[in-house]
């Protein structure tokens, strides 16, 4: 059995979401509508990585279901929250209708969201590259310490 009877996973990192709708707000949304009837034992609300759809944003996730949602706004959440989260019923009209896989389709963006993707990755490795700085110097220090 799962930890949580629902672990929901909104698309709050890649360049694309957050272009196509408020997911910050979104999670801010569901979280409190949780909080607010008690479920936070059962009912889980996470940012989550990439989900490789994009294009089709802000995309939602409700596991172990293994429900889809696409173009998920603000104004969705309280029915998202009332008809699957309490009542296990999938909000038909914001499903993913795309078979799984990759379904990227970031034709329609203007340049300087692929500007700021590029920005994104660059930040990504300065981030990865002081990662290792700090783990190196840790283990280093570790080291000393055991001399």
């Amino acid at each position: 059995m799962s930890q949580f009877r629902k672990h929901v996973f909104i698309c709050t990192y890649g360049p694309y979401c957050g272009f196509d709708g408020d997911t910050e707000g979104l999670l801010k949304r569901l979280k409190q509508r949780v909080a607010e009837a008690g479920l936070r034992d059962e009912v889980r609300i996470n940012r989550a990585g990439c989900l490789n759809q994009c294009g089709h944003g802000p995309n939602v996730v409700v596991y172990p279901d293994d429900v889809w949602y696409c173009g998920v706004q603000i104004d969705d959440a309280d029915e998202l929250f009332e008809e699957h989260l309490l009542h296990d019923r999938p909000v038909q009209r914001l499903l993913f209708p795309l078979p799984p896989g990759n379904n990227k389709d970031t034709s329609g963006y203007p340049p300087e969201v692929t500007e700021y993707k590029q920005i994104e990755k660059r930040l990504d490795s300065v981030r990865a590259a002081e990662r290792a700085r700090i783990q190196a110097a840790i283990q280093a220090a570790g080291a000393a310490d055991q001399s």
